[in-house]
């Protein structure tokens, strides 16, 4: 994943999470909707300047922004390959109990 993929993905994500619209976003940083809309289609990057002004606007470090271990889909990434195998366990575990104990009653 790209720089400014992950750096997009991730203000998409933070802008969700604080709630606010790509309107409001755009309100809050001096920038027009249009612009907002333009850098989520990944058509325009911002300067250094207004992705300090994203950050701020959305109460994270501008560093967060590009933290490809922070984006939303290396946090689901992350969570899969740490959790799915012992979800599996567990649930095919608890299934072979029940079958045990049903078939116990018979």
């Amino acid at each position: 994943m790209g720089i400014r993929h992950t750096f997009i993905q991730n203000m998409k994500y933070y802008r969700k999470q604080a709630g606010l619209t790509q309107e409001k976003l755009a309100e809050t940083i001096g920038m027009s909707a249009s612009y907002i809309g333009d850098m989520e289609a990944r058509e325009r990057f911002p300067s250094a300047e207004t992705i300090d002004k994203i950050a701020s606007a959305l109460n994270v470090p501008a560093s967060a922004l590009f933290s490809e271990k922070g984006s939303p889909s290396a946090i689901k990434s992350s969570f899969l390959k740490t959790y799915s195998t012992t979800l599996k366990d567990a649930l095919t575990s608890r299934v072979n109990s029940a079958i045990k104990e049903v078939c116990d009653l018979m």
